[in-house]
């Protein structure tokens, strides 16, 4: 092949490769001269430093063009002349009231049902602490000797394993009466209700004004181990099973002018519990059953409810010694009312069918549901 004509495709190679690259370039932004057909390649190259001001002004271009994209858009979006903001804030829900005790029947009235939640903490007022001595005493003045004064432990029974605001406020002031941590009070939900237990049954002894009270034990918290709770003077804490020895009877318990039984919940639990009470010559308190064995209310006969506060469906059973035995219903909000009332105590099927109809009749068949409205 001559040597000119491979020169040439060597020309054409060269040529065909620059505007490869020079496209490229152009793609990328990336600013080169004109490419004439060898007008650069054989003078030296002239990079024309003017160039890139033209790249500059395609990029402005470019983002004119967004800019007025997105006008072009909330322009499109504004064509029903909507006023977003004002409907957002049309539709901002004032804030329901959560709580209607204030407007209750009963709200701040030391005889009458206690306030939810309030009721059980000292520092609001202690309304539950003082319905159960005054109810206790009462029945003690009448010579009643078999006695029950039955309430939820911790304000909200359903949540005691969780630690509810309530629950964690009257957790610290039953450490804090008993001198013992936090901690013992707080090791899971049972140990909650029994320390809790201890805090009212120390609390009862301090009010009835009783020299000496023998609480007894189920479970045995409170009585052995690193936490040993400081008790009202003259009250002492042991299991059960001591005290009904010969030897405790007739030594360190002989004297004692109550007995009380703390978490009942076996009917030998309430006979273990009379026949200390019976050897010893004194009354006898059941405190706080955790559940019937009876399916009912309480242990029943020979023990009386002096004293009750207890959940039954669509609100609750509630009585003060002497006083009549009231179904309570408690509606949405907290709201409560009397539904009706029992010179005698009634069964829980019978109070019950009072609870659930005068519920629906106020609130409507599933107006007044605990579960599905989420609260305590």
């Amino acid at each position: 092949m001559p040597i000119l004509f491979r020169f040439f495709i060597i020309i054409v190679c060269f040529y065909a490769l620059c505007c490869q690259c020079y496209r490229h370039a152009s793609r990328t932004r990336t600013s080169l001269p004109p490419l004439g057909l060898f007008g650069n390649l054989f003078k030296g190259g002239n990079n024309n430093n003017n160039k890139p001001a033209a790249a500059t002004v395609k990029v402005a271009a470019d983002s004119k063009k967004v800019e007025d994209l997105k006008k072009n858009l909330e322009k499109i979006s504004r064509t029903q002349n909507r006023d977003y903001e004002a409907e957002a804030r049309a539709n901002i829900k004032p804030k329901e009231i959560s709580d209607k005790q204030t407007i209750s029947y009963n709200f701040a009235k030391a005889n009458e049902f206690p306030n939810l939640y309030k009721g059980w903490i000292k520092s609001d007022g202690g309304q539950i602490e003082s319905q159960m001595v005054k109810a206790t005493k009462a029945a003690l003045g009448k010579g009643v000797k078999y006695m029950e004064v039955l309430f939820d432990p911790v304000p909200n029974l359903d949540e005691v394993a969780f630690g509810t605001a309530w629950n964690q406020k009257l957790r610290k002031e039953v450490s804090s009466t008993l001198k013992v941590p936090e901690y013992a009070c707080n090791r899971g939900g049972p140990a909650t209700l029994e320390w809790s237990n201890i805090y009212w049954a120390s609390q009862l002894a301090r009010g009835v004004g009783r020299k000496k009270v023998v609480a007894l034990s189920i479970s045995g918290e409170g009585c052995k181990g690193q936490f040993l709770p400081t008790l009202t003077k003259g009250m002492q804490l042991l299991p059960i099973k001591e005290a009904k020895r010969k030897d405790y009877l007739e030594g360190q318990l002989k004297g004692a002018d109550l007995v009380i039984v703390l978490s009942p919940c076996q009917e030998s639990h309430y006979v273990d519990a009379k026949s200390v009470a019976d050897a010893l010559g004194c009354p006898v308190v059941a405190l706080n059953s955790p559940y019937s064995y009876r399916y009912d209310i309480g242990g029943g006969k020979p023990f009386e409810l002096a004293y009750v506060m207890k959940r039954i469906p669509k609100g609750w059973i509630f009585r003060q010694f002497p006083g009549a035995f009231e179904a309570i219903i408690e509606g949405p909000n907290y709201e409560v009312f009397k539904a009706d009332k029992f010179d005698a105590q009634p069964s829980l099927p019978v109070i019950t069918k009072v609870s659930m109809t005068a519920s629906a009749n106020k609130y409507g068949a599933a107006g007044n549901d605990r579960i599905f409205q989420n609260r305590l």
